[in-house]
């Protein structure tokens, strides 16, 4: 998923790069998933990578026959701060038994306060899996990535 936003380059990858506060930006009305606590893995630290974060879940907010891991630890593998580019990627075992996952994430400068977002991944599931709905799960986070940092940063870094 791409898009162009109305929000400074910079402040977008700030935010980003602030790996566990995904709560401070992520909308809370129609969120994509029920994440409910982010925290650092014990002695990672911010700036140094690898970066965990421990993405924590309310599985009983899930609808009927959808399982999630309680926890999903997600790994800052990499980053380049002059393309702004980071990989990352999912440890273990996520929802629907999705693995290997991979993701990264871009952000361009397009001048004028516009930039452009880019997140992309890739995984495998298992023959079983609802494919569709797991497709359409990431899709709807990747949305939040590029839309709800770019409207958080506008408040925060350009009012």
């Amino acid at each position: 998923m791409s898009d162009e936003v109305d929000a400074p380059a910079d402040a977008i990858w700030e935010m980003l790069l602030n790996w566990p506060a995904i709560l401070e930006w992520m909308r809370v009305e129609g969120r994509p998933v029920p994440l409910v606590d982010v925290q650092l893995k014990a002695g990672h630290t911010l700036g140094q990578l690898p970066c965990t974060r421990n993405c924590i879940f309310d599985t009983a907010l899930l609808p009927p026959g959808i399982v999630i891991p309680a926890m999903v630890p997600e790994t800052l593998l990499y980053v380049d701060h002059v393309a702004r580019f980071i990989y990352y990627n999912m440890e273990g075992e996520g929802p629907f038994g999705l693995r290997n996952y991979l993701a990264t994430t871009e952000v361009d400068d397009l001048g004028n306060g516009r930039s452009r977002v880019t997140c992309s991944g890739r995984f495998d599931l298992p023959s079983a899996a609802p494919t569709a709905v797991v497709k359409g799960a990431i899709e709807a986070v990747y949305d939040c990535i590029v839309h709800d940092i770019a409207a958080t940063a506008t408040k925060r870094f350009v009012a």
